[in-house]
């Protein structure tokens, strides 16, 4: 039962408690300037024939190619696994309505970035590689949350008297997040009291490989309620935004054809097992 009127980003919580996702794009290549945002991996032409700057910047302001031959050369780069390309393509989005507790998990499953030196593998080093995701997020420390907004999980709306002992509970918090403070205490003790629930804010910068790897992993049907419905409201902003850049974008069934979660599986697409025995069933065959 996620509730509530539309919000402004950054706005502070009005009246209404209960917190309504949502996100919004802020920033993507040539963003704004009447030049086609997936033309800039266009650029990974240069990998397969020389060109020189002037001929890579007409690639990106120039009259061709046309908007379908980009089309073309960038799913040809995806179907062929040249994903390196779509890391030049950097995002930046904002949500809003999200909980604490489904927060935590944006920064897991990173891809890493790997250099290796004399024998020595590094990973993520300060010095040799940069992270794929940078977040900022609402501190709770210097935000007061004397009225805040919370995220109430759809199963509660099953159990109406349950559903109100949570509602109570948000309130009590509520209450003793404005005795605190106006007892003096700081805030950042006064937040020890505030539960997963509390709403968070956060902007996400990262690039377009990382963001179709965050799909695979939480668009899947086994990802939980709330990071599952964040990223399906971003998948459709961002294949509005760049089709041909996210085409084929989403949990690893759709986007890779099967399913990394093994025994855990929930059955949409087969196993990397799966068609590893069925591979050797059909070599045995011949």
């Amino acid at each position: 039962m996620v509730r509530g009127d539309d919000i402004s980003m950054g706005n502070q919580p009005e009246m209404n408690p209960h917190s309504q996702i949502r996100v919004k794009v802020l920033h993507y290549p040539f963003m704004g300037a009447g030049i086609d945002t997936e033309r800039l991996i266009l650029l990974g032409r240069l990998c397969y024939s020389p060109m020189g700057t002037d001929k890579l910047e007409s690639l990106l302001t120039g009259d061709k190619p046309s908007k379908e031959e980009t089309g073309r050369f960038v799913r040809n780069l995806i179907k062929s696994g040249h994903l390196g390309v779509l890391e030049h393509w950097y995002t930046t989005f904002a949500v809003e309505g999200y909980s604490r507790i489904s927060s935590q998990q944006n920064d897991r499953h990173r891809l890493m970035k790997v250099f290796k030196d004399s024998g020595v593998m590094y990973f993520n080093e300060p010095v040799q590689a940069s992270a794929d995701v940078s977040q900022l997020q609402q501190s709770q420390r210097y935000v007061k949350e004397d009225n805040f907004r919370y995220v109430t999980p759809p199963s509660f709306s099953d159990h109406p008297g349950f559903l109100r002992r949570f509602e109570k509970l948000q309130e009590e918090v509520m209450d003793i997040q404005k005795e605190g403070l106006s007892l003096g205490l700081p805030a950042e003790d006064v937040r020890f009291a505030l539960t997963n629930a509390t709403e968070t804010r956060f902007v996400i910068t990262t690039n377009a490989r990382h963001l179709r790897h965050m799909f695979n992993l939480r668009c899947c049907q086994r990802a939980q309620w709330e990071i599952r419905h964040m990223f399906a409201l971003l998948l459709n902003e961002y294949k509005t935004i760049a089709p041909n850049i996210f085409y084929g974008a989403g949990p690893s069934c759709v986007d890779l054809g099967y399913c990394p979660e093994g025994k855990m599986s929930c059955g949409r697409a087969p196993t990397l097992e799966e068609l590893h025995e069925a591979y050797k069933a059909g070599k045995k065959q011949s």
